[in-house]
């Protein structure tokens, strides 16, 4: 870019001698090679410019690219709070346009801003070895360029930002409305969703319109300085010309100075303008890597307790989340090693939200969890995970085969530990019936599988995982009453030393546990089991809708 610049200021030069001296004289030699040597000067500009574009355009592209893999790796550290409180819209969108936003700033933006600087110093320079008056009266004019930009800077900064949230509000609609395009439909509600997507697109466009409204009100103050400018020199050296104190050639050289000073000077405003979306992108991007996660390791954090004794003690517990919903309240309980417990109560009784805890999704606000008499707080989070395992009601299953989502709870597992494991979660028929095995693609999320299968295949992969603990939430709630109960039975004979947690509004989960908590508003109401349960209660559920009488003790 420097040695293009250069050549850049050569060509006036050339053209200067070639009008004050070579025509005049008719050297025909010299005006070969002040022909060449103008050739030279343009066509080494452009290609030099097409390297160093090149060259920042890779080097963009891998900022990009390592800009793009950490924003993921941070977004991986960021905890349960953050994603059911955020549009995944919301959390996809910096990772898309305002990263290509800034890989444009080293792509496009800065190398013409280095181009603008380099030929900005480098022309002025010669402009006043040329011709110090000359160049003297054009520089009071630059002052106003840099005084119009101040003053609309403010406004196109607001601009962009306003910009860049409206795009991330269309972004977050886009991602939700696509992925419930079923239940809309099913809803009848294509016209709502079209009425909210104008409104959106409607937004959008009109802080689209007022930013260039701005843009073309800050290129029209600038570009009438350089029309100043190239006026003044104009007449200013047209008169010397005839009084004789300046040559033709001189002239004309300094005019192309003039137009290549201001030539730059003009794309500023283009530049600037740009460079405000990108610097709404920065801050957007930098907005997002200023998260902090809400679960992370302690200092002194230490791994799960080894040994065959996995007793959890609540102490004192009290959560609530952010929005106070969801209010958990336990002065004291304990689940022995190896126990097998139901988790029962009504909806919003708080059993997913003790789930939860229990995982460490969430921190409790108060009160300490303990597994081995370790706050699990103090654990280190990756040991936690590899020996808790939390199993929601949907399980997310990936566009892969299905080997391949199984062998997500342990990477290592065999073909023939894959088939064992379909064998105990009865899938075996099922599986025998398709043409690749295991090798069955399962779809997008799990698309292809009905939603009892897809619970089946997430308790398998559970199971491969040889949890300490094991917490279902639900996650058998797809399944019939004679199918659960089989399952929960398997469950036990494949991890006999494991706490088994079981969290169900069905009284069919209770015929295979020793221990029932019953949760009410967030407060433990009983601790018992099944038969006692059933007998205070003489029939009516404390956990839904379900006559008790229906479970098969």
């Amino acid at each position: 870019m420097s040695v293009g610049s250069f050549l850049g200021l050569l060509a006036p030069l050339v053209l200067k001698r070639l009008i004050d001296e070579i025509l005049p004289n008719r050297r025909i030699g010299l005006l070969v090679g002040a022909v060449a040597l103008i050739f030279v000067c343009h066509q080494g500009r452009a290609v030099l410019s097409s390297l160093g574009g090149y060259l920042t355009l890779v080097a963009a592209q891998r900022l990009a690219r390592d800009l793009r893999l950490r924003l993921l790796r941070h977004l991986d550290t960021l905890s349960a709070a953050y994603y059911e409180s955020t549009q995944v819209g919301a959390s996809i969108y910096p990772l898309q346009e305002p990263i290509d936003e800034i890989s444009f700033l080293g792509s496009d933006l800065l190398p013409a801003l280095l181009r603008m600087v380099m030929a900005t110093i480098l022309t002025l320079g010669t402009m006043l070895a040329l011709n110090a008056r000359m160049t003297v009266a054009v520089l009071p004019l630059i002052p106003i360029f840099l005084a119009t930009r101040k003053h609309f800077r403010t406004r196109l900064e607001r601009d962009s930002d306003t910009v860049q949230h409206n795009q991330l509000a269309w972004g977050a609609f886009l991602q939700e409305h696509l992925s419930s395009i079923i239940a809309i439909q099913l809803l009848r509600q294509e016209k709502r969703q079209e009425r909210s997507a104008r409104r959106l697109l409607g937004t959008s466009a009109r802080s689209l319109i007022g930013l260039f409204r701005n843009g073309v009100w800050f290129t029209f103050y600038t570009s009438l300085s350089i029309a100043l400018a190239i006026t003044a020199v104009v007449g200013y050296g047209g008169r010397n010309v005839l009084t004789g104190t300046l040559t033709l050639g001189g002239l004309v050289a300094f005019y192309t100075y003039l137009t290549q000073l201001f030539e730059p000077l003009s794309g500023a405003a283009e530049i600037y303008l740009r460079a405000q979306k990108t610097f709404a992108s920065i801050r957007q991007v930098k907005a997002v890597l200023d998260l902090q996660p809400a679960i992370k390791n302690s200092v002194s954090a230490t791994q799960f307790p080894l040994g065959n004794s996995w007793t959890i003690d609540l102490a004192d517990v009290y959560f609530n989340y952010p929005n106070n919903r969801g209010l958990l309240s336990i002065p004291q309980l304990e689940i022995r090693s190896g126990e097998l417990v139901a988790i029962v109560g009504g909806n919003g009784a708080g059993k997913s939200t003790l789930a939860k805890l229990l995982a460490r999704l969430y921190d409790v606000s108060s009160g300490a969890i303990s597994v081995s008499g370790q706050d699990i707080r103090e654990i280190n989070i990756d040991s936690l995970r590899a020996n808790v395992n939390y199993a929601p009601p949907h399980p997310i299953l990936f566009d892969l085969t299905l080997a391949s989502n199984l062998r997500l709870g342990n990477i290592r597992a065999s073909d023939p530990e894959l088939m064992d494991v379909i064998q105990r979660v009865g899938l075996t028929t099922w599986v025998g019936s398709l043409p690749d095995g295991l090798n069955h693609s399962v779809g997008p999320g799990g698309s292809r599988l009905s939603s009892g299968q897809r619970q089946r295949v997430g308790i398998g992969r559970s199971i491969l995982q040889q949890p300490r603990i094991l917490i279902l939430d639900e996650a058998t709630s797809s399944l019939d009453a004679r199918s659960e109960q089989l399952l929960l039975s398997t469950l036990r004979d494949i991890l006999p030393a494991s706490t088994i947690i079981v969290i169900s509004h069905r009284s069919s989960a209770l015929s295979c546990v020793g221990r029932v908590i019953v949760l009410e508003a967030g407060h433990v109401v009983e601790d018992t089991t099944p038969e006692i349960l059933l007998r205070n209660h003489r029939g009516s559920s404390p956990f839904g809708s379900v006559d008790i009488r229906s479970c098969p003790l």
